[in-house]
């Protein structure tokens, strides 16, 4: 199984029947979708799919913002399919204790092979409960590979609540992140000293007060995830955005407060330079604690983990191994760049079939991220997902603490992952 750098600077990972392991999953659309205020969910799809959403509200405590509209195959062929999700609608209004704000309609992978046309049923729903908001949503794994798989089409459907603002002020969005970040972080510290305010879709609790971020300035786009719905809302509410995926080099942390400060208008690269030297003392004090200690890698961990093995390599480190099932187009060139500077550094999938004999368990490593410290059997594991909270020169800074636990405790994988609510 074991794969050397060379063999993927093409970004090339063998495609292979999929292991899918206890430490696979994120949020997924269910926990990322309630985090639309006052939104409630429906899924109408058959048993098998919706057990999959039951369970993952379940995990995280969201169960009560999620029905269900199972249907069976004389349903489809009835040619009713339509009318059974207008008329169900009604009877979960009634149901529930208080009428939602919105609802979320999702589909599952069959309402893509029937190709229904959902807009009629959304302008009828509307027209019928003119006090709430309709929107349709996929679970469809089926579009993975796709450009609008369910993760972008949620996030987009989350947004495109947000009525437009004859008013912008001094504000800036968080988008792409599950999470705020520390009040305390540099982000916010900065922007705040010069009266910004930063906002993030978690701040509110009323869908009322969710329309604030209507009058943003800009939108930081911290993920992939939700390129697409800032440029969706750059166009129907006139908020620009600027993308800045979660990393952990200064350099390009430097250059996103330069395109800040030019978005913005204001100087935000001086103001940051005190964070920087604190972040480049931080990386330097953690290596004298780690030294030349096997370090692993999870893409679940961190958005863009070439980019930081490259980062920790520069620095000392001693990178053994990346898990990730696929090398994204803005990883390419530091692949290329570590495939130079450390070539013994191995590139796993964790979801080839092979995983499954556990090849790399007892390899002596640190494990950012618990799928690598599933593959390994490691104790030493930083207990991270998705970069949740981590941003700019504050996130190195706490990722090298991160790093500094792990290394000197002992960690439960198997707890972390129970603890994390990993849906697939």
């Amino acid at each position: 199984m074991a794969e050397c750098m060379a063999c993927h600077q093409n970004g090339f990972i063998p495609s292979t029947l999929h292991y899918v392991s206890a430490a696979h999953g994120g949020w997924g659309v269910v926990r990322i979708a309630a985090l639309v205020p006052e939104s409630h969910q429906l899924f109408v799809c058959p048993f098998a799919c919706g057990r999959h959403g039951a369970l993952g509200g379940a995990v995280n405590g969201i169960k009560e913002r999620i029905s269900y509209l199972y249907i069976t195959e004389a349903d489809i062929v009835s040619g009713d399919y339509e009318q059974l999700i207008i008329d169900n609608v009604g009877e979960l209004f009634e149901a529930l204790e208080k009428k939602p704000k919105v609802l979320l309609i999702f589909t599952s992978c069959l309402d893509d092979l029937l190709g229904t046309d959902h807009e009629p049923i959304l302008a009828e729903l509307s027209e019928k409960y003119p006090d709430v908001k309709f929107r349709h949503c996929k679970m469809n794994p089926i579009s993975l590979d796709s450009a609008y798989p369910p993760g972008i089409t949620v996030e987009m459907n989350m947004y495109s609540l947000l009525e437009k603002s004859d008013v912008h002020e001094k504000q800036v969005n968080i988008l792409g992140s599950n999470v705020s970040f520390d009040e305390n972080g540099d982000l916010r510290k900065i922007l705040s000293e010069k009266g910004w305010k930063v906002t993030h879709i978690s701040d509110y609790d009323t869908f009322e007060d969710y329309q604030e971020m209507a009058k943003a300035s800009l939108n930081i786009v911290t993920a992939p995830i939700a390129l697409k719905a800032a440029q969706q809302m750059e166009k129907d509410i006139d908020i620009p955005y600027l993308a800045a995926y979660v990393n952990y080099n200064v350099d390009d942390i430097e250059e996103f407060y330069r395109q800040l400060s030019e978005k913005l208008g204001e100087d935000f690269v001086t103001s940051s330079k005190g964070y920087r030297e604190k972040a480049i003392e931080k990386i330097k004090e953690t290596q004298k604690i780690i030294g030349d200690y096997p370090i692993a890698i999870d893409y679940q961990a961190v958005l863009k983990p070439f980019s930081l093995a490259l980062v920790l390599v520069r620095n000392g480190f001693n990178v053994s191994m990346i898990a990730s099932d696929a090398i994204a187009g803005h990883e390419k060139s530091n692949l290329a760049a570590l495939a130079e500077e450390s070539p013994h550094t191995l590139v796993e999938s964790p979801l080839n079939h092979e995983a499954v004999k556990f090849p790399f368990e007892g390899n002596e490593c640190l494990c950012i991220g618990f799928d690598c410290g599933y593959m390994t059997g490691s104790e030493k594991v930083v207990n991270i997902m998705e970069d949740e909270g981590l941003f700019a020169y504050d996130g190195i800074c706490k990722m090298m603490d991160l790093i500094a636990m792990a290394y000197h405790g002992k960690a439960d994988v198997q707890n972390m992952i129970k603890e994390a609510g990993l849906i697939i």
